[in-house]
């Protein structure tokens, strides 16, 4: 049997719109529609609360029955944290697949995953090994099930695009839940929102910028100083950006 060919999509740059994706602490995903201006035309909050409180629950079952060392026992506890993450991750993947295809969407785009770092006790490694794992999952579920509808995937530095205020203000401070940020300007906002805002501009300055000599990156570099780091960049350095193109 021959297998269905799909022609990734080849939209022109100033027509595109993107998915942004920010696979965040307190949400499996938050998603924003964003076209080439900047503009954000759609929002998705994409969590399992359910799941994820009785996959908390089952690790640290597992982690005071079992300790740190006979990972291979406790086979039942074992198939439940397996099943539970399995579900989180196949409704995280298919909620964006579809909000991509509810705005018709020519990109998704991600971060790229940094290396795993997981301290503390048992059971806080296993959370942080547990959704890690599960990052990777929902990244290659989503690039094969999205090119079956020809949309395509990019990512993106993910230096700062947490850290940055997406209006250009400077650092934020997170809460103690991580769920909420705040500006430099006292301004409260949804901390994995405000880092999907900044996901998409990065992946749109980019596409502008690349295609420039380099003495046409210098000019608009002198117009819109934050152009020159990609760690700084925010949703504010694009739309500055297109202003002075």
């Amino acid at each position: 049997m021959n297998k269905k060919t799909v022609k990734l999509n080849k939209t022109p740059l100033k027509d595109r719109t993107i998915i942004s994706v920010d696979l965040g602490l307190t949400n499996s995903a938050v998603c924003s529609t964003m076209k080439h201006d900047g503009t954000v035309i759609g929002r998705l909050f994409i969590n399992q609360p359910i799941e994820k409180d009785r996959l908390l629950h089952a690790i640290n079952k597992l982690a005071k029955t079992q300790g740190i060392s006979g990972i291979g026992r406790k086979p039942n506890l074992w198939r439940k944290i397996n099943n539970l993450s399995k579900q989180i991750i196949n409704d995280t993947v298919h909620q964006i697949i579809k909000f991509a295809l509810d705005y018709n969407a020519d990109v998704i785009v991600f971060e790229y995953l940094g290396k795993l770092k997981s301290k503390g006790n048992y059971a806080r490694k296993m959370r942080i090994k547990l959704q890690y794992w599960a990052k990777q999952k929902i990244q290659n579920k989503v690039h094969d099930m999205a090119h079956s509808y020809g949309i395509r995937l990019s990512w993106v530095n993910p230096k700062n695009t947490s850290a940055l205020a997406f209006d250009g203000t400077g650092k934020v401070t997170r809460n103690g839940k991580k769920d909420l940020c705040e500006f430099s300007t006292g301004k409260k906002y949804h901390a994995d929102l405000n880092a999907s805002y900044n996901i998409g501009a990065r992946y749109f300055m980019r596409e502008i910028l690349n295609p420039l000599s380099e003495k046409e990156r210098l000019q608009y570099q002198a117009k819109v100083p934050d152009i020159a780091a990609r760690s700084q960049q925010t949703l504010s350095s694009l739309i500055s950006l297109v202003k002075a193109t």
